[in-house]
Order: structure tokens, then C-alpha cells, then sequence
């Protein structure tokens, strides 16, 4: 974002207190010398890895090395052996939850020459971990409209949410929160790791106050400059305590291992967690904040937005194994804000990350990743939410995205090449929204209205999360962003009830009144 806006986080301790395209690279399974992957799948407690075509070998042999995502073929171990020939399988062991595990290598074909390995074949990892997960927690599927939850305690722990209809929440963990910890000990794949667990605790009752409302749950995980070293992506290093986030680090072995174990740790724990009579229980695993924002809220110095994606692809690829091969109906989605078809300092636009990402991840093995999108209005401070400008277009051209111009993103990702494995258009959250009342309450309502309708309307998004529940006087209001459904002082504004009735025909037609437009009649239905 080009106004500073505030994530809302949770800081706690022991209790709570506070539509032309562009042509886009197609990515295909492509044989060096003749062989190709097609496919590496659990199938029970074994890897299969399928191939096809030929290659030569001087020893008669197709050697399949797995490597760990930080290293590319030869570098790896030779985990099994069959005769070159045409459709050659492989079976190894997956061995999860151990030493040899299996779940976060990369695998390649490769053959004897001159007496030494060498790749004959692309690179695949395993792309259905939930295959072998320990638990299939059912998800929260009240409704799409969300709200980002006042955490004071004042609010006691949003007993307000299920008053306001709100089915949906975020709630950020910055890594910080549980690193350097000193509880109970979690052991993954031969390794001990402690996780804060005085704050993870805090999560659980958070998490589970939510729950306990009918509301759904998202976890938006962030790296900030506290968190463990481990954590910390080398490129960020020469900009630590300089910007908001930082990429994640799976570089090497260390920053790797971390991140799987803190994936599986989370998604196992709040699979299904009793707490007090409640369940902490969280459906959807956010990966970073505004991740194309990267100066701002994902810093790497990584030059191009190719480099940069495949650093980011390479944690997303680590942490959405973990998770899914915990719990095998959470979601896993990346991040972008809503500067779309240009990039400029600091920020990637959203479809060229989007571009570079996905071609990444098809290269390696599709994966079913979905994409929560920060539909701000441009500029902030406005909240005209219902028309367009000079900066908002329904075109793949447009600079940026807003409610109003949402379609523009989800007929992106109808694009052959976005199609997920599952033959489906990959949904979007509208994860962060936000509309302020300082150019007036009535036209903040009638934003809030109007951004509901529309993604009501459109069959590929899963979801709007309102920012924020209270205006937040320290970051945001001095910006002229008075977001909040209360002010400071706990009193409703109207978007409050405007909110609370947001579906209601009559509600509907009042915003329409204030925006003197017919809102059914400005609709782009997917």
C-alpha cells in the first residue's frame, strides 16, 4: 500500500488484551533428455513417481535422487534404482514424521555418465500431501461476509461477531509470537522444537472465541524482524528492522526444517484444540502479508520478480506440504494487495507476481493454492466503492483493483494456466477490505454494502473479511482511514447496521439511494 496501514495482529501474552489478457508463458512437463515426470503422488505409505520417454544411462539404470527444496539434481540422495526403460515407476518410502522423511523432497530422474549422476528429466515435488494426513477437520462454511475482529478487552473476545453476522476472521501470527520458546517440546522428524507456548496459548483462546461464534477462521502467517534467525530469508538480511515483514527462509536446511515443523505444529494443533470449552480450530493458512508489496510487507532484495517469486514459492511450497499433510481440508493461500497491472518501487504488480509464482509452482508440481487479494479502494482514502476511475478499469490493464473491478482478478485465474488440479477456478478471499467514514458515514455504509453485494455475486470468491471491526486512532485515522463499523468510542456508526443487514433487499436499496446508482444494476456476475 502506498498510505502505511496497519495488519491487525494479535499482541498477547498470557490473556488477550488489546477483460483483454496478456499472453502468459504456458509452463509444461518438459523431458531434458527424454524423460519426464509426470506425477509424484502418496499412494498409502509410499512415494510413486511416474515417468515417461527415455533416456540413456551407461549403467542401465534410472537413478531417482530426491532433493530437498534448496538444492537441485544431482545434490540429493539416490533413493531407488529401476531399469531404463520407457514408463519407469518408482515406490520409496515416505517414512513422514521421521529422519527419512520423504514430504519435502524434490524429485528427479537421474543416470549414470562418465561415472557420475546427471538429471535426465524435469523436477516434481509431492503434490497431494493431504493424503497422508493425520486428520480431515471440517471446515466452517457459514457464510462469505467477514470481519476483522476487535481484540480489546473491552470486547471480551468479539462476542460481538455473531451479533453482527460476521462468518468469517483473520487473525495474524507474527513469528515472533512463538519463537524462541520454552514449552512443551515438539519433535518432527527426529528434531526437538520449542514453540512459545505462553502465546500460542493466547491464539487458542482467541482463535477459539471465534470459533465459538460460527465464525471461520484464517491464520495469516508473518515473518517480522523478532522472529527466530531460522526464519529469516538471507536476502532479507541487509534491510532487518527497516521494513514491516520479511520472506520466509527455506535456503538452506535450517530455515527449511523450521518451516515445516512450525507448518505441521500449527495446522495439527488447530485442526481441532479444546480450549476451556471452546474449539481453537483454524481452516485456512494465509502465507505472508501483500507478499508482492515486497519492500514494504515481504522484504527480500531479490532483483527480478522471477527471483523473487521462486525464493517465495520455495517457503509457500514447504509450508503448504506441512499443513495439508496435517490437516487435509485447510486451505493455503497466497497474498497480493491491489496494485494490479504495473509494477513500481517496492511493488510488484499483482499479476506479474501472480505470473512468476504460478509458473513456478506448475514447474514443480501443481498445487491447489488459492489467493486472498486486498481489493482497497485507490486511493485509500476514498469510499467510492461502486465506481470507476482513471486507476480502476474493468481491463487486464488496469493499474489497479477494487470490489468494483474484483472480476478483472478471478477472469484472470480462469485462464487455462491458473486452472488448480482439481479442474476448478482457484477462489479468492478478499481478505483485507477496508472503507473509511471521514468522508462521511453514509457513504462508508454504503461501500461496505456495496463490496458484500459483489462478492456475493461472484461464484469464485470465498470470502470478504471487513477491516475493521473499531477504528484504529493510532496508525490509520491520522491517514484519513477511519475504517471501523465503531468509533474510538464504541459507538455504531451506521455502517454498523448497514453491516449487519448488509444482505437484505432493503438495506440494499438504501446504499443504492446513497450512491444514486442502482447497485444490482453495476454487477460483473461470475
Amino acid at each position: 500500500m502506498q498510505i502505511l496501514k496497519k495488519i491487525a495482529s494479535v499482541f498477547v501474552a498470557l490473556m488477550l488484551v488489546a477483460t483483454t489478457f496478456v499472453m502468459i508463458p504456458t509452463t509444461t512437463v518438459e523431458a531434458a533428455n527424454g524423460v519426464a515426470i509426470g506425477g509424484v503422488l502418496i499412494d498409502g505409505g509410499n512415494v510413486v513417481v511416474a515417468t515417461s520417454g527415455v533416456a540413456s544411462s551407461d549403467d542401465g539404470l534410472y537413478h531417482l535422487v530426491a532433493s530437498d527444496v534448496y538444492q537441485n539434481a544431482p545434490v540429493g540422495a539416490d533413493v531407488a534404482q529401476v531399469p531404463a526403460a520407457s514408463g519407469a515407476s518408482f515406490s520409496v518410502p515416505l517414512a513422514k514424521g521421521t529422519e527419512a522423511s520423504m514430504l519435502y523432497k524434490k524429485f528427479t530422474v537421474c543416470v549414470m555418465k562418465s561415472g557420475s549422476l546427471s538429471p535426465v528429466s524435469n523436477s516434481m515435488f509431492i503434490t497431494n500431501p493431504e493424503a497422508c494426513a493425520g486428520r480431515s477437520a471440517a471446515r466452517v462454511e457459514n457464510g462469505k461476509k467477514g470481519l476483522m475482529a476487535d481484540a480489546s478487552s473491552a470486547n471480551m473476545g468479539m462476542r460481538s461477531m455473531a451479533t453482527l453476522g460476521a462468518k468469517q476472521s483473520t487473525v495474524t501470527l507474527e513469528l515472533s509470537k512463538i519463537s524462541h520458546g520454552s514449552g512443551t517440546p515438539y519433535v518432527y522428524n527426529g528434531k526437538t522444537y520449542n514453540f512459545n507456548t505462553g502465546y500460542i496459548s493466547a491464539y487458542d483462546n482467541y482463535i477459539g472465541r471465534l470459533n465459538s461464534q460460527g465464525v471461520q477462521v484464517s491464520v495469516v502467517l508473518v515473518c517480522d524482524a523478532a522472529a527466530q534467525a531460522e526464519f529469516i530469508n538471507p536476502l532479507a538480511y541487509d534491510g532487518l528492522g527497516a521494513h514491516t515483514y520479511y520472506g520466509l527462509n527455506a535456503t538452506n536446511a535450517e530455515g527449511a526444517e523450521t518451516l515445516a515443523a512450525v507448518g505441521s505444529f500449527l495446522a495439527a494443533r488447530w485442526s481441532y484444540f479444546p480450549y476451556f470449552g471452546m474449539n481453537a480450530h483454524v481452516d485456512n493458512f494465509i502465507i505472508g502479508n501483500e507478499v508482492n508489496a515486497w519492500r514494504q510487507w515481504n522484504y527480500m532484495n531479490a532483483g527480478s520478480v522471477e527471483s523473487y517469486a521462486n525464493q517465495y514459492a520455495a517457503a509457500f511450497r514447504v509450508l503448504y506440504n506441512a499443513i495439508k499433510s496435517e490437516n487435509g481440508n485447510a486451505l493455503v493461500y497466497t497474498c497480493t494487495d491491489h496494485q494490479w497491472g504495473f509494477s513500481q518501487g517496492g511493488v510488484y504488480g499483482a499479476r506479474s507476481f501472480l505470473t512468476a509464482f504460478n509458473n513456478k509452482i506448475r514447474s514443480q508440481g501443481n498445487i491447489d493454492w488459492r489467493l486472498a487479494f486486498h481489493a482497497y479502494n485507490y486511493p485509500l482514502t476514498s469510499a467510492v466503492a461502486w465506481a470507476p476511475n482513471g486507476n480502476v478499469q474493468r481491463s487486464q490493464a488496469t493499474k489497479f483493483v477494487s470490489v468494483y473491478n474484483i472480476d478483472v482478478v478471478t477472469d484472470f485465474l480462469s485462464q487455462p494456466d491458473f486452472i488448480s488440479p482439481t479442474g476448478a477456478v482457484r477462489s479468492v478471499k478478499l481478505s483485507e477490505q477496508g472503507y473509511t467514514s471521514m468522508s462521511g458515514e453514509d457513504q462508508q455504509a454504503a461501500a461496505i454494502v456495496f463490496a458484500i453485494l459483489v462478492a456475493n455475486n461472484n461464484s469464485h470468491i470465498d470470502g470478504i473479511i471487513l477491516s475493521r471491526e473499531k477504528d484504529d486512532p493510532v496508525i490509520e485515522m491520522p491517514q484519513g482511514l477511519a475504517n471501523g463499523l465503531l468509533d474510538t468510542s464504541n459507538h455504531s456508526k451506521m455502517a454498523y447496521s448497514f453491516y449487519q443487514n448488509a444482505e437484505s433487499p432493503d438495506i440494499i436499496a438504501q446504499a443504492s439511494a446513497i450512491a444514486g446508482v442502482d447497485f444490482n444494476s453495476i454487477l460483473a456476475p461470475r
